[in-house]
This record gives structure tokens, sequence and C-alpha cells, in this order.
């Protein structure tokens, strides 16, 4: 049997509800000051949310960042954690974008999400927004190719074919791919090259002996 705590609504709190933030203050704030320049932080649907990397992390970015600015061709260019674009109440900050554009074109704005030709988010300690919330939110900008590389997992998990929007947007296709085995770059239909999670994750630290 139920108790009546269990059947009782929530109780909403008319005179405390939170406040979320639109991209126009997200920016003002930056241009103030009040969020400092060496903090990295994401709004994420009104949300400000700072960003902790380790070592393990800005190795793989750094590593995967070097290889695709070795092989994206004229008229793409390379993005490392620099913010984006996304919609009225989200900007983001993804770890390395492919963008299409030239790096020499200066731009008083940054690129939209919708631009991109492919993400790249390393998920190190942030599984849930780099593998539910970001899905979401790349699939629904159309970005035609979005990488996870799995830091723990050791791999490199493919989202292709963007789908749907809003909440109900997705990836129709995605693959894995473990250490030895290389994924394939696709910039707008055109592999360029391929890539492989043994090259850019950190290596395995041997048991210490006692």
């Amino acid at each position: 049997m139920a108790t009546q705590a269990e059947t009782q609504p929530k109780a909403v709190d008319s005179g405390r509800r939170p406040y979320r933030f639109a991209a126009e203050q997200f920016w003002r704030m930056i241009d103030a000051g009040i969020i400092p320049d060496d903090v990295d932080v994401e709004l994420v649907a009104g949300r400000i949310y700072r960003m902790t990397k380790h070592e393990p992390h800005n190795f793989a970015v750094g590593r995967l960042a070097e290889s695709l600015r070795s092989m994206v061709p004229q008229g793409l260019y390379v993005r490392e954690e620099k913010s984006m674009s996304h919609d009225q109440r989200t900007i983001l900050e993804p770890d390395v974008a492919v963008a299409r554009g030239d790096l020499k074109d200066f731009r008083p704005s940054p690129p939209a999400t919708s631009e991109a030709a492919l993400i790249v988010e390393v998920c190190a300690s942030t599984r849930t927004a780099d593998y539910r919330d970001k899905v979401r939110l790349y699939a629904s900008a159309g970005v035609p190719l979005y990488w996870v590389v799995d830091v723990d997992g050791r791999k490199i998990d493919a989202f292709s074919e963007p789908q749907g929007s809003g909440r109900e947007a997705g990836y129709a296709r995605q693959a894995t791919f473990l250490e030895g085995q290389a994924a394939a770059v696709v910039l707008d239909g055109r592999e360029v090259g391929r890539i492989d999670a043994k090259d850019l994750l950190p290596p395995i630290e041997p048991p210490h002996e006692s």
C-alpha cells in the first residue's frame, strides 16, 4: 500500500524558480569579467557549467587536434576548445571541431554548431553530457559526424546520420572503434583520413611492483 507521502504530488514553490541565462547574458558576463577568461564554461539550456579538464583529457584533445589539422582539406579548419553558438540559451565549447571556413578569416562571433562538419568530445569524466545531452544537441544542429573519444573505455564512438529535433534528436547510426581499429574521418561526404584511438590516448600505466 502506498503511503500518504508517496501519493502526494511534489511541492512546487511558486516564489522560488531557477533562473536560466540567455546566450546574450552569458557573453555579457564574460565581457564584464564576472566569468574569468581562464575558466572553461558552457551554457546549456540556460545553465552554466564549469568544466574541469585533467591531463588524460588534455593529452587526447591535443593529439586529436594535431591529427585532424594534418588531414582537413581547404575550406575547413580545426577549432580546439573554442566556443560555438547553438541557440539562444546554449553556447557550447567542443573539445575539437572541424568547422567550415578559413582560420585566417576573422569573425566577430563564433561559428554555430550547425556549421561544423565534425565535432569531437573527449570523455574522461563527462559521460552523461557526452553520450546523452550532446548527442541530442549536435544531432539537432545537423552535425553530420559526432565522435566521443572515451578515455576510460579506450575507444572512439562515432555517431552519424542526425535526425529529429529537440529532445527527440539523435543519430541513426553508431559505430565503435576499439584500439587497433581506425575510424574514418569523413568530412562532407569525403573520407580524408583515419584515426586510431591508440594514437590519441595516454599509455596505460603498468601496475607498480611491490
